[in-house]
């Protein structure tokens, strides 16, 4: 049985490798899914395979990864840096879709298109001192909230909300239990990994051919719009849950270790996040067209190229550097005229220990 440490749970003392390696792969599929999305891809047999495959698992497994790595310490800066992420890449990316003609669906309230992931990673980054605190209240309320939130009729796609919910489970899960997870996938033999990766591709197989609603994947909406009973809401969201869950131990378990290019990419996988939705609604009005020209092989073919090449720039180092030195550099200027309501460094702790 797998058990939180009672001393910093989920934490992880250096770089591994895994880690890395698996969000390397991680933001390869976004790119990919994300290129395919402007292809029509939901109503195409061939093109509606791969997007089962991307969308039942990318977003989950990227938050389990978040909630390895999320930390309690200088929490303000942690949250903010996420936030000064999310109202910089806004108005840039409705700037760069008016140049190229495309409607952004402005709405102050929700968070256009990918930019949802920076608001809900600064709310779960909130609850990681609640996780340390009280990790088996959390963990059940989470999964709680993961599978009932649905339920509610006022949070949908507003603020993030839904996927907010619907995927703290996932950040909860691997902030308590991650790194244990990581290392069990990891020491599986052969067979225990066959029969498990198995089970991953036979999730994804039973929703390509009873061709589940593809939204259910998004978690952006509550039950309401699925037109669903909340029974059936709550048991289709635990399927799509397993789906995520199983797919995510496959790629822990065959990730490997090395540090290459996909580490590499890894490490600087935030800046191809932010930076990606710029080439993709760069080339959104060619790839509508390529539709009439090319059959559906060749259009996985050529948006596969496409993702390789975009994700490998965008990892570039100074791109990663330059992105968490404005955030970063944005954050403390922000935080300066509260430096002063900030406890200085022993001031309380020789107190409290006399």
């Amino acid at each position: 049985m797998l058990r939180a440490p009672a001393s910093y749970r989920g934490w992880v003392p250096t770089r591994d490798h895994r880690l890395d390696r698996a969000k390397g792969i991680l933001i390869f599929t976004v790119v990919l899914g994300h290129l395919l999305a402007r292809t029509s891809p939901w109503d195409d047999d061939v093109l509606r395979a791969p997007m089962y495959l991307i969308y039942s698992f990318h977003m989950p497994a990227f938050v389990f990864l978040a909630g390895i790595t999320a930390k309690s310490t200088r929490l303000p800066e942690r949250v903010l840096t996420f936030l000064v992420l999310l109202f910089t890449v806004l108005p840039l990316l409705w700037g760069w879709m008016w140049v190229f003609d495309l409607n952004p669906d402005y709405d102050l309230l929700t968070p256009f298109w990918y930019t949802w992931f920076l608001l809900s990673m600064a709310c779960w980054i909130i609850t990681v001192p609640f996780i340390e605190r009280f990790p088996r209240t959390l963990l059940v309320t989470s999964v709680v909230v993961g599978l009932f939130g649905g339920i509610l009729p006022v949070l949908d796609m507003e603020l993030s909300a839904s996927r907010s919910m619907i995927f703290w489970p996932f950040f909860v899960i691997g902030k308590l239990y991650g790194k244990q997870i990581l290392d069990w996938a990891g020491s599986l033999h052969i067979w225990q990994k066959l029969f498990f990766t198995a089970a991953a591709f036979g999730s994804v197989g039973y929703f390509y051919l009873d061709e589940v609603y593809y939204k259910w994947f998004y978690g952006s909406l509550n039950f309401a719009h699925f037109d669903v009973s909340i029974p059936e809401g709550i048991g289709i969201r635990l399927i799509v849950d397993i789906g995520a869950l199983l797919m995510t131990l496959m790629l822990l378990m065959w990730v490997g270790d090395k540090d290459t290019i996909i580490a590499k990419i890894g490490r600087n996988s935030l800046a191809v996040y932010v930076l990606h939705g710029f080439v993709v609604r760069g080339l959104q009005p060619w790839l509508r067209d390529i539709e009439d020209v090319l059959n559906a092989p060749m259009i996985f073919l050529l948006c596969l190229v496409l993702a390789l090449l975009a994700t490998y720039l965008l990892s570039w180092g100074p791109f990663e550097r330059g992105l968490r030195w404005y955030s970063s550099t944005v954050t403390r200027l922000l935080l300066k005229p509260f430096a002063s309501l900030r406890a200085k460094p022993g001031k309380h702790s020789d107190k409290a220990s006399s």
